[in-house]
């Protein structure tokens, strides 16, 4: 919405292709937590803008290349973000929900629950919260230092008083190495990046935050016939300049991604990646 927002406003007419049946991606998500309601506006004042600009939004449609090449486009963003990354286990990846499960309630809570957070985002935090309120026994385990070192001090706080109020435990430097099941419960390997060393965890359910994968099928398949063949001249991108990388003039359109689509990363970055490459279009 960003980038349609800014592209609209330099004068483009804009359509979004959305695979939902309303905007907002995984900030719908986010925004389902009483906590961070107010990251709806994010949404709202956006949708708001593109619709007063004229955007033009197709909901309820995932986007195939002929869909897109239909309109013509002299310009084309990718912003199909990503999905959960959860296969990051030597085994039993197949026996872990991710907390995007939890969040958007696919997944409901088990009773003795191990959260590994290996990306230290809000994702994780919301996850454990949502379990521990349900009367969970929660374990919170992370390769780092420190857990959800992406979650600053502000918005650490209330989730730290919601959490130690309830049965919930912090491990810091394990990282979960794999899962299998044991009998009707499911047994969690923890291992170390710092020696030859094991522990393990009965539990009923195994939550994996771990950030997405990029969603960049549509892009790999508009590529080749784009004048920039996707490419993005950082340079250009740092300094406010112009795209102007053109390898392929026999294309119909330039081509770029951003956000998700790329790789894992944060709202204002993907925010930050949609104005940089809209301004100049």
């Amino acid at each position: 919405m960003e980038a349609a927002r800014v592209a609209a406003e330099r004068g483009h007419a804009v359509t979004v292709f959305e695979a939902a049946d309303q905007p907002g991606g995984q900030i719908r998500l986010t925004a389902l937590q009483e906590r961070r309601r107010e990251m709806s506006s994010i949404i709202a004042w956006r949708f708001d803008q593109c619709e007063r600009k004229g955007v033009q939004f197709r909901f309820n449609t995932f986007a195939e290349a002929a869909d897109v090449l239909e309109t013509q486009p002299d310009e084309v963003i990718i912003a199909t973000g990503g999905l959960p990354h959860t296969e990051v286990l030597s085994g039993g990846n197949e026996l872990v929900v991710s907390a995007w499960d939890i969040v958007s309630g696919d997944v409901k809570p088990g009773q003795t629950v191990l959260v590994y957070d290996d990306a230290g985002d809000h994702a994780g935090l919301q996850a454990a919260d949502l379990i521990s309120a349900a009367g969970a026994k929660v374990e919170i385990v992370t390769p780092d230092r420190a857990f959800a070192p992406e979650v600053m001090a502000m918005n650490l706080v209330p989730y730290m008083r919601a959490l130690q109020a309830r049965d919930t435990t912090f491990t810091v430097t394990w990282r979960l190495q794999s899962v299998a099941r044991e009998g009707n419960r499911l047994k969690a390997v923890l291992g170390s990046d710092y020696g030859d060393v094991t522990r393990e965890r009965l539990v009923d359910q195994v939550v994996v935050n771990h950030g997405t994968r990029p969603l960049d099928e549509l892009y790999f398949e508009l590529k080749p016939q784009s004048s920039n063949l996707g490419q993005v001249d950082y340079e250009a991108l740092a300094t406010g300049g112009t795209q102007a990388l053109a390898p392929n003039p026999e294309g119909a359109f330039r081509l770029f991604r951003i956000g998700d689509a790329v790789s894992a990363r944060n709202t204002h970055a993907a925010i930050y990646d949609a104005l940089r490459i809209a301004r100049g279009l």
